[in-house]
């Protein structure tokens, strides 16, 4: 039963938005691959290989934890993506389009509580309405940031 659980446990990995879907999409590690420039950013290539990257690369903590996992079509950033904690806890959870860090995110506090929500546009340019909240999970703070 424990393994059971344990493998259930890394076939998704959880966000905020939805799942990343670990089990039906190829997971390589950054550091199993290379980058070539593009518009914004890099385009990725798995090492060996001359076709953009589409699947699932992550990234991990010298504790075996993830650091990133990260959703890419034709070696360009584009779905979801999450940040985490060495602990294992999110850090953040949003979403990719072509390569720029937009739409919705969430960012939490190291213990796990939901720190922020809101609207990304532009690469991480703070837009719309913004809720802040304390380690209790109570809304303290509403910001608009326009568009």
């Amino acid at each position: 039963m424990k393994i059971l659980h344990y493998l259930l446990s890394f076939a998704f990995a959880s966000t905020a938005f939805g799942q990343i879907d670990t089990l039906s999409q190829k997971m390589v590690s950054m550091q199993d691959t290379y980058q070539k420039p593009y518009k914004v950013g890099s385009v990725y290539y798995e090492k060996n290989s001359q076709t953009p990257y589409t699947g699932v690369l992550y990234g991990k903590f010298s504790n075996g934890k993830y650091l990133s996992i990260q959703e890419y079509e034709n070696g360009i950033g584009n779905g979801t993506w999450a940040n985490y904690y060495e602990n294992g806890n999110r850090k953040e959870v949003g979403t990719y389009i072509n390569n720029l860090v937009e739409g919705p995110v969430k960012q939490y506090r190291e213990d796990g509580t939901l720190k922020a929500e809101g609207q990304y546009k532009h690469w991480r340019k703070k837009v719309g309405i913004w809720r802040y909240y304390n380690t209790e999970g109570n809304l303290i703070k509403q910001t608009d940031y326009g568009y």
